[in-house]
């Protein structure tokens, strides 16, 4: 299951490292589809076990992910699939609803940020610097957003602009800052988004070695 395009890996031999998700394997695809139905799984597991560490859940990275290197509409329901899954598993877990106005705000972020990657993906060569930056465009999308809609709907909040600082920063008192919300959700994003990427390149490099290697 190969995308026709420019090369799998640009600039291999240059001290600037790039890529391009065209011409992707079968097995590669499917190793990144893997990698995000387990990061789902994680996601359910670490609250349940890690409730300590909030919100280290890379969710913007995975739906960044899914949309850059899966392939066609793949790309858009894998990554709804599974955080819906797991949207469910949380709420059978600790007890909230799934079906809320937050829920739909942080499933219209995922589909956007599915979107930025689709976007990517048709892009010939992407670098570190353009990779990474759109995965923290991603965390940074999620809890502007999100953080904004709990202001708006929550009246815990001022009205105002100190209300919307509020929930920028320190949250709702009883449960941990926002700002620590923030920082959990994007260090995990980029970590996530590393590890997809790697395996990402080493799947695709160790199928096209024995083709170059006969040429």
């Amino acid at each position: 299951m190969n995308r026709p395009g420019s090369p799998i890996v640009a600039g291999t031999m240059s001290k600037r490292f790039s890529f391009s998700v065209h011409g992707s394997t079968t097995r590669a695809v499917v190793l990144v589809a893997a990698c995000i139905v387990a990061v789902a799984a994680f996601r359910v597991a670490r609250a349940a076990f890690l409730p300590e560490i909030p919100n280290f859940a890379p969710v913007a990275a995975l739906a960044f992910c899914g949309g850059l290197f899966l392939p066609g509409l793949a790309g858009w329901i894998l990554p709804m699939v599974v955080l819906a899954g797991s949207d469910l598993a949380l709420s059978a877990l600790l007890g909230y609803p799934v079906f809320s106005g937050a829920q739909s705000v942080a499933w219209l972020c995922t589909l956007a940020v599915i979107g930025l990657g689709r976007w990517l993906s048709a892009s010939p060569s992407l670098g570190l610097g353009r990779f990474f930056g759109s995965v923290l465009g991603g965390s940074v999308l999620f809890y502007l957003v999100t953080n904004t809609a709990g202001w708006l709907a929550n009246p815990a909040y001022a009205r105002g602009l100190s209300g919307l600082w509020t929930s920028l920063t320190v949250g709702v008192p009883g449960y941990p800052p926002t700002w620590m919300f923030f920082r959990n959700s994007a260090i995990s994003d980029l970590i996530f988004a590393g590890l997809v990427l790697a395996v990402w390149v080493v799947a695709t490099r160790s199928l096209r070695r024995p083709a170059v290697a006969l040429a």
